[in-house]
């Protein structure tokens, strides 16, 4: 685990390791076995296996019974929701303005 920069804890590695499978599920449009997450992520398969039933418990992951694979529910787009696109636009753009003032004043 490692120290964040801006708070004295340390980081929770199952739950890095969680987001990890999420966007990697993310990024393999149509779902991904738990040998291809193993082998993409490093990590043992025993650990993906058991990542996987953990956010499937929590409805993040469904597993198709035909092929054995995982793919995303629509309960990880439900995360975003809660983000409005001004936020992220008025974050991003403070820090230039003030620059912009400081040059024009």
């Amino acid at each position: 685990m490692q120290n964040n920069e801006q708070t004295e804890y340390k980081t929770v590695r199952g739950l890095t390791r969680g987001l990890m499978l999420l966007n990697m599920l993310n990024k393999l449009d149509g779902g991904a076995s738990v040998g291809l997450l193993a082998e993409l992520s490093g990590l043992h398969r025993t650990t993906v296996r058991r990542l996987l039933e953990t956010l499937q418990e929590e409805g993040y992951v469904r597993r198709s019974p035909s092929d054995d694979s995982f793919r995303l529910t629509i309960k990880v787009r439900q995360l975003s929701e809660g983000f409005r696109d001004e936020q992220w636009i008025s974050a991003l753009a403070a820090p230039l303005l003030g620059d912009l003032l400081r040059e024009v004043v």
